[in-house]
């Protein structure tokens, strides 16, 4: 028993003398404060949380597992992020949120942000990072955005006003990534852009006013445009017209398009009234598989589009080049298609 406690006590002595571990913080920065300080101050693991208020600056997240919340509610009100005069981070300032290369864990939640030059927010070379309930509004090129970047979870967002895109996933052979309600209405050339990435789920968004609703499409810059399931989306009256540019043609009335892509899933989605906004866009219809070598990329083969709903789209609700192998239409219910027969 004398040894027993002895021992019980050396050991009580020990965890006396050990460093103390540091626990996570909540760091609170409120209208007139400066986001970006709250990250430079901030440990892996904390949470910076944003009060109300609109902050005129970009922040750049370079640490690992920081959590930054936000208040948005409904505009004008909430945590709101707009560019500054004069920015020194992220581009000068042409980006809202900046994650760095090599960062891990990041998420924002709960921002608006808006008027930015380039990027509502970006993700370049991250993992695991999170945005969830923000909105992304008028940004010049994409809303947000991850490149080479894997396991990006887009969860409860809003794009809007996009100038290219207001979801985009971009050279990401392995993405991992998961789009999942959000809503993306009245973007330029796409709502959701999935180019030269692999790899991911789009389940549930809404896609409405663009000009392209959901796009796969290959390019060749990357490692193909493989192995995303798109399933139970609200792909409706994407009709804007968007011009040539950059050697791409015009762009209108396209639902979902897969251009160049492989071993993908179409199922169980809404495809509905995508009707060309001027005269007949190459790519216009309600789901639309071509080949995208004049872009640089192959031709479609081996997917599967099974058990969609697509009625009142032009030039047609269901569209194939036929080009490609191993393609299969499956159970779609739709009255027009080119060629005919791939309506059931």
């Amino acid at each position: 028993m004398h040894k027993t406690l002895f021992a019980v006590g050396i050991g009580v002595a020990g965890l006396l003398v050990l460093p103390s571990i540091s626990a996570a913080k909540t760091i609170e920065v409120h209208r007139g404060q400066s986001i970006q300080h709250a990250v430079n101050r901030a440990a892996p693991g904390d949470t910076i949380h944003v009060h109300q208020g609109t902050f005129h600056e970009s922040v750049e997240i370079k640490k690992d597992d920081l959590a930054l919340k936000g208040e948005w509610t409904v505009e004008p009100r909430g945590t709101i992020v707009e560019r500054p005069k004069h920015g020194r981070r992220c581009g000068h300032g042409a980006a809202g949120f900046c994650i760095a290369p090599r960062t891990t864990g990041t998420s924002i939640t709960g921002f608006v942000v808006r008027g930015f030059k380039d990027f509502g927010a970006i993700a370049e070379a991250a993992r695991n990072t999170a945005f969830a309930h923000d909105r992304f509004v008028n940004n010049g090129a994409y809303g947000v955005a991850a490149f080479s970047s894997k396991r990006t979870q887009f969860r409860h967002n809003v794009a809007k006003g996009s100038g290219e895109a207001g979801f985009y996933v971009g050279v990401s052979k392995r993405a991992r990534a998961v789009l999942k309600d959000n809503i993306a209405i009245s973007n330029g050339s796409f709502g959701y852009f999935l180019r030269d990435s692999s790899h991911g789920r789009v389940i549930d968004n809404e896609a409405k006013g663009n000009c392209l609703g959901i796009g796969l499409i290959n390019t060749g810059a990357g490692g193909g445009v493989r192995a995303w399931s798109v399933r139970q989306n609200d792909v409706r009256r994407n009709n804007k017209f968007c011009p040539p540019a950059e050697g791409a043609p015009p762009i209108s009335g396209t639902g979902i398009a897969l251009l160049g892509a492989k071993k993908n899933s179409i199922r169980r989605n809404a495809v509905l009234r995508n009707r060309p906004g001027q005269d007949s866009p190459p790519f216009a219809g309600g789901i639309v598989m071509f080949s995208s070598k004049p872009l640089g990329g192959t031709v479609s083969s081996q997917n599967l589009i099974r058990g969609n709903d697509a009625h009142d789209n032009l030039t047609a609700d269901i569209r194939w080049d036929g080009k490609g192998k191993g393609n299969r239409f499956r159970h779609n219910h739709c009255e027009t298609s080119q060629p005919g027969g791939l309506c059931h």
